[in-house]
């Protein structure tokens, strides 16, 4: 499988969000569930989330499932990194920026509750799934298409989402400095009012797909 030949079926099923947040490269990016617009729930939540805060529950994303993007094998996971079960934007973001994660911390700080595959020379990593969700351990076969966990709030998250990003080894230190290029198959995007189905997408920042 060549770099650019790098196609995989979507990690996630329904309607999404795709972000690239402050401080990740063009290649790793973040799901969020959606319903009808690019909001990761009832717009009437909003306020709640920016001046007070919320529960995980109310997000769309939250317990989501989350799929092999190909064939492979579980070479790296981890579960049992508590969920954060209450947001509040404002909060997290300054908890964020005033305490960041530690130099030398193992990658569940960072990710929370992951997965890492070997698909052939390509390793898609999930991360930040629900504390407990894990269908997997590390040694397993999996098929495109099997569950390998649920969308959770672990790690250095600040509300329910499935950042993925395919790499080129199974370490994802150093952070995002080995990352690879990919495409989805058979997904919608939208394109003003309308769902356009495309046969290979690249992903950019503010999609709204189905997938």
């Amino acid at each position: 499988m060549g770099i650019e030949d790098i196609v995989i079926a979507p990690p996630v099923r329904g309607e999404w969000a795709i972000l690239n947040p402050p401080g990740h490269p063009k290649l790793a990016y973040d799901f969020l569930a959606t319903r009808g617009t690019r909001l990761p729930y009832r717009g009437s939540v909003f306020l709640r989330h920016v001046f007070a805060s919320i529960s995980v529950e109310t997000t769309y994303a939250w317990r989501q499932p989350v799929f092999a993007p190909l064939d492979g094998v579980v070479v790296a996971c981890s579960d049992g990194t508590p969920d954060r079960e209450r947001i509040s934007m404002v909060r997290d973001l300054v908890r964020l920026l005033a305490f960041p994660v530690k130099p030398g911390s193992p990658f569940q700080a960072y990710g929370g509750n992951y997965v890492v595959l070997k698909c052939g020379d390509v390793y898609p990593l999930l991360a930040h799934l629900r504390c407990g969700s894990l269908h997997v351990k590390v040694g397993d076969r999996v098929r495109s298409g099997d569950r390998v966990g649920d969308v959770g709030n672990s790690g250095s998250s600040i509300q329910p989402h499935l950042h993925f990003q395919v790499m080129e080894n199974a370490n994802p230190f150093p952070l995002f400095k080995n990352l690879l290029p990919f495409k989805l198959r058979g997904v919608q995007k939208r394109v003003g009012r309308e769902w356009k189905a495309m046969t290979i997408a690249e992903l950019k920042n503010g999609d709204h797909l189905r997938l």
